[in-house]
């Protein structure tokens, strides 16, 4: 019997006994039959190294920093292309043709973006719902501004329209007055032809007449603005959470609450003027004092300081009651309970809310005047235009036209002025008590924890339940305590 041919190769070593032949594993130095010469990293490991070393075109992952680092979530990179079989290294890949460079992840941070998605947290702003004018989260300065204007495209009926009635009752009533002025009352005079001076009593009786009417019209246009501004804020409010209210739906919020915007606009410039006025007396005083003394000039220096700082006080507590108007109308609050309650909303921001009212007003003054003026000059060549002859059809004719500018420019800024203390007010509820929670709640039509109605409360509808009159999510009725409007 002929015996096959004996194993032997690498790795096979025969046995003395017979037996088959073991197995050893192939090492460099004693590589396969019909292999080439392995590479030093699929063999052994070389003397005086602990560990394999990596493969050609291998990059090892750097080490995660410490939880919190400021670095960021890189994007995946590319994956190389594929090498070919059997080869050697293509596209970043080992020596048997695998696959290119892994992806290289960034670090781990709380400032970049993560697979491409937004960033959250200081360094931008995270998604939030915009159901009405402006998304229900903190906002930013451009960001109130444009949900002024957003108002008005949003809800040109109620807002423009209520403005607009508003402006043209004040604005007849202001022309009438001063035609009154221009006519009777300076013709009343009857001063002499000869050039002698008008007598005590012609002037007295001028004074009286001009401050009489001066008085009915700041009065009327003070009441006919602050009812305005009722109404606009309810309007407004209801835009931030998606919602148009109707002219008559805010008259109706406003209607009951007319006495206490009047009683708050009322104490703030009594507040504000009847301090300043003290202490311009106060100073005037002193001025009077160190004049006897005969040392003027540091009369004059604590004339001048003391100046300064009751501008600078009657600033800031004007801007810290910036959004009494807006609790009065959204919470429902009392006149004094309003000035704290916004006293204690602006505290920790007065710089930002003194800067935003600032050029918001600064905005809005040069939108007034750019309005105004095409009808001051069409009041001022108004005479060759319709061949007046007489300075009295003159005066008429640009007192008309100037009032109806004047009509115009009040219904287009009023809304805007109103838009943007409504705003703050929701910016800072939202960042002073969370309220943006409270917001997007409301606007998703769902109810706020703290008005779900607790264990045993009659359904909606019922004696007692909501709905009914005096009862929380229900109107409020005659003599029941004041209502929140809506989720304010």
């Amino acid at each position: 019997m002929t015996e096959g041919p004996e194993a032997s190769g690498p790795g096979l070593e025969a046995s003395d006994n017979g037996q088959p032949p073991s197995w050893q594993a192939p090492t460099s130095s004693n590589p396969p039959a019909g292999y080439g010469a392995m590479p030093p990293s699929q063999g052994a490991v070389p003397p005086g190294q602990g560990a394999v070393p990596p493969r050609p075109g291998y990059t090892p992952m750097p080490p995660p920093p410490e939880f919190g680092g400021a670095g960021q979530h890189g994007a995946p990179g590319p994956y190389g292309a594929p090498g070919p079989y059997g080869g050697g290294p293509a596209g970043g890949g080992g020596p048997y043709g695998g696959h290119g460079q892994g992806p290289g992840y960034g670090q781990y941070g709380g400032s970049g973006q993560y697979g491409g998605y937004r960033p959250y947290g200081g360094y931008g702003r995270p998604y939030a719902p915009k159901p009405g004018i402006v998304p229900l989260r903190p906002l930013a300065v451009g960001e109130i501004l444009d949900g002024a204007f957003s108002a008005i495209r949003w809800n040109p009926k109620t807002i423009l329209g209520s403005s607009a009635i508003v402006a043209a009752v004040s604005g007849v009533l202001q022309a009438v007055a001063l035609l009154f002025v221009y006519h009777d009352l300076i013709n009343s005079l009857n001063l002499p032809q000869d050039g002698t001076n008008p007598t005590p009593g012609q002037v007295g009786g001028f004074v009286g007449a001009l401050f009489g009417v001066a008085a009915i019209t700041v009065i009327f246009t003070f009441v006919t603005n602050t009812v305005l501004t009722g109404v606009l804020t309810v309007a407004v409010g209801q835009g931030v959470l998606g919602k148009k209210e109707t002219l008559g739906g805010a008259w109706r919020a406003t209607r009951g609450r007319i006495w206490a915007l009047i009683g708050v606009v009322l104490l703030k410039y009594l507040f504000l003027g009847g301090g300043f006025l003290v202490a311009v007396i106060v100073l005037g005083v002193i001025v009077a004092i160190t004049a006897a003394a005969h040392v003027v000039a540091i009369g004059v220096i604590i004339a001048v300081v003391g100046g300064i700082t009751a501008v600078v006080f009657t600033v800031i507590i004007d801007v810290r009651w910036t959004v009494a108007v807006p609790a009065v109308m959204l919470e429902h609050a009392g006149p004094l309970k309003s000035l704290g309650r916004s006293w204690r909303l602006v505290r920790n921001g007065a710089w930002r809310v003194f800067g935003i009212t600032l050029l918001a007003n600064l905005i809005v003054g040069i939108i007034g005047e750019i309005i105004k003026v095409p009808f001051a000059v069409a009041g001022g060549g108004a005479s060759g235009m319709f061949g007046s002859t007489t300075t009295a059809h003159q005066s008429d004719l640009a007192v008309i036209l100037s009032s109806v500018g004047g009509v115009i420019a009040t219904a287009v800024t009023a809304p805007m002025i109103a838009g943007i203390i409504v705003l703050l007010y929701a910016d800072l509820r939202m960042r002073r008590e969370g309220m943006d929670i409270t917001l997007q709640a409301a606007a998703a039509g769902q109810v706020p924890p703290a008005a779900q109605p607790g264990p045993g409360t009659p359904p909606p509808g019922a004696p007692g339940g909501p709905g009914t009159p005096g009862v929380p999510g229900g109107p409020s009725g005659p003599g029941q305590g004041p209502q929140r409007f809506g989720p304010w």
